[in-house]
């Protein structure tokens, strides 16, 4: 479970990256939950063909991931922005614009 959402994150960030025809075989299958074989059947193509495009076009998404990080860096900034609101609401307010700052900072 935890790899199709990986996927389909690194997909929604990375997806344009890819060609059309990689970019329809990961949809349909990881957001439309289309099985290997149906995909292969509306696109006149063996199902292996099918697995091995699935296969090379995942594996082209971790190495995108791997050279830019723009997916860890968006959930880096996500954790931040979290913390800060948590921070706002707290009653200690120096210590809270304290640890704002630093934060802000690191983003």
């Amino acid at each position: 479970m935890e790899k199709i959402v990986k996927v389909a994150e690194l997909f929604d960030i990375y997806g344009p990256l890819l060609n059309e025809k990689q970019q329809d075989v990961i949809n349909c299958y990881y957001n439309e939950d289309l099985s290997l074989q149906e995909i292969a059947d509306n696109n006149n193509k063996s199902k292996q063909a099918i697995s091995d495009m699935m296969s090379r076009s995942v594996d082209k998404l971790f190495e995108f991931e791997d050279e830019l990080s723009l997916l860890e860096k968006s959930q880096q900034l996500k954790d931040a922005l979290i913390s800060i609101r948590e921070l706002m609401e707290s009653s200690n307010y120096e210590q809270a614009i304290n640890e704002i700052t630093e934060l802000i900072e690191n983003i």
